[in-house]
């Protein structure tokens, strides 16, 4: 049995508060560097933009993502298996592609300029994978570290698996029926690339980490991993455009909640089919 235990609460916060200053650190070493001032992106300035109080709020919803992401591994690394360090990057490496796609979304909906888009979205993505390396060094060894667990990973057709239901939902639901806004028709190709790679994104979460996490039943599991994990997550990710910039919140929060739902089902119709079926990961 491993008994491999999470990184202790104070470590955690410590670690959650350093990746906060390094990602406030990196978005202004960004900046300075490419010589670009995100607000002006073409949109409406956010009411917090105008008064002043977007530092305050901006800090608030980093803590808030990090610590909710921290506080996932705490209670998953016993589940997961393998070395900390290993186990850390299975969970926070998915994260950082999914934080870089929901950043760069922007980039084909409406469409903000590209380049401080991905300059935007690099420096929004690394910071997560400090974080996976951080709690993986602080994580304490147990006695059964390094070995397999009751919770067993997928294969990677899992990933696959996923994603083609992600971006079944966006294309068949989301654009066409929902009309969220996006770059749908004026910008197709650029609109199936975001939405295959953030697709790919949230299906390597569930291949490389969720497919361990301990549930009863299929429905459990996905609801775990499909909704208060990855779906928490990107809602915040969606939300914390408000805070940028004046757009529909409504929008915001109908797009993101489809997208739990394409997850939620995804992960339930695999779990239901294939889990016990398919040879574990090596």
């Amino acid at each position: 049995m491993n008994t491999a235990k999470g990184p202790s609460t104070v470590s955690t916060v410590m670690i959650v508060l350093a990746c906060v200053i390094f990602d406030v650190a990196l978005h202004r070493i960004s900046a300075w560097m490419f010589d670009f001032n995100y607000f002006n992106n073409g949109l409406p300035q956010s009411v917090l933009v105008k008064n002043g109080t977007f530092p305050i709020a901006a800090l608030l919803g980093f803590c808030a993502m990090f610590g909710f992401l921290a506080l996932n591994y705490h209670r998953s690394r016993p589940e997961m298996g393998g070395t900390a360090l290993r186990s850390s990057l299975r969970f926070f490496v998915p994260f950082a592609f999914i934080m870089f796609f929901g950043v760069l979304e922007s980039a084909f909906v409406f469409p903000t300029p590209f380049k401080a888009e991905i300059i935007t979205a690099v420096a929004d993505a690394v910071p997560y994978l400090l974080l996976g390396v951080l709690l993986g060094f602080v994580s304490r060894p147990g006695t059964g570290e390094g070995s397999r667990q009751e919770g067993t990973p997928g294969r990677w057709p899992s990933m696959l698996w996923i994603a083609v239901f992600y971006v079944a939902g966006r294309y068949l639901i989301s654009y066409p029926v929902l009309h969220i806004v996006s770059g749908y028709v004026e910008r197709p190709a650029g609109t199936l690339a975001w939405t295959v790679g953030c697709g790919l994104s949230m299906g390597a979460f569930y291949w490389l980490a969720g497919s361990a996490f301990s549930a009863a039943t299929p429905l459990r599991k996905a609801l775990r991993v499909g909704g208060l994990t990855l779906g928490i997550f990107w809602l915040m990710v969606q939300l914390f455009f408000a805070l940028i910039s004046e757009v529909s919140i409504s929008d915001l929060v109908i797009r993101g909640t489809a997208d739990i739902v394409y997850l939620v089902a995804g992960i339930y119709s695999f779990e239901k089919l294939f889990r016990g079926k398919l040879p574990a990961r090596a």
